[in-house]
């Protein structure tokens, strides 16, 4: 079956061959990952397991969605799919890409036992997503939006993610994410989005805010 993936005309749709590139501005920007602090503790390995993240995420994402910038400088990417297509299984992964050689480099830098660990975090950010109840049957599943270190501040992230918003409206779908701290919270309210729900994992330190744009309401705010 053909994957059917969101069509954003006003934003550059990152190419195949971009996505190293892309990868490691992800990495990168990614690096005070909030969410790892607890788990990982130790900055060198915390830096191995964000660029784990953004390989095997990003690898998924790439194949069953698209990745978008505003332009080809690649300063900035949002990563999208229909919510149909966020079908996490082995084979789906195995499909992407997303055991990479690249991947397992980076999780070579890590002990086994933290190795275990950052596969058991991420079973644990799953299992925490199904209790919650107010997820939409169908959606725009937006996720590692980011920003380069050094085009932060000049509203582009703003300008990426009110171009999804109005994207969302034309197909008539909500876009749904998760986000954590209080800076990223308020940018996505700021740009239309509602909290939907928060889950939280005592074993593991993290807590996730679901946020929610919902289209033909009020849309996404101006900069």
């Amino acid at each position: 079956m053909k994957t059917k993936k969101p069509e954003i005309k006003e934003l550059y749709k990152i190419k195949e061959e971009d996505q190293e590139q892309v990868y490691e501005m992800m990495t990168r920007a990614f690096k005070n990952y909030v969410k790892l602090v607890g788990t990982f503790p130790d900055w060198d390995d915390r830096q191995a397991a964000i660029e784990m993240v953004i390989r095997f995420y990003g690898a998924f994402d790439f194949r069953y969605g698209y990745a978008y910038s505003l332009d080809e400088d690649l300063k900035e990417v949002l990563m999208i799919m229909f919510s149909e297509e966020e079908n996490y299984s082995e084979e789906r992964f195995r499909a992407a890409g997303s055991y990479s050689e690249e991947f397992y480099a980076a999780a070579s830098r890590l002990s086994e036992e933290d190795r275990q660990r950052w596969w058991d975090f991420f079973d644990e950010v799953d299992r925490t997503e199904a209790e919650l109840a107010s997820i939409p049957d169908k959606y725009l599943y937006a996720d590692l939006v980011c920003v380069a270190e050094e085009a932060q501040g000049q509203g582009r992230g703003s300008r990426l993610i009110q171009a999804a918003c109005r994207y969302a409206d034309q197909v008539e779908l909500p876009i749904m994410l998760f986000t954590n701290g209080e800076d990223d919270i308020r940018f996505y309210q700021k740009n239309g989005f509602r909290i939907i729900g928060v889950t939280s994992s005592e074993k593991f330190s993290f807590e996730n805010t679901y946020v929610l744009y919902e289209p033909k309401q009020q849309g996404c705010a101006d900069e």
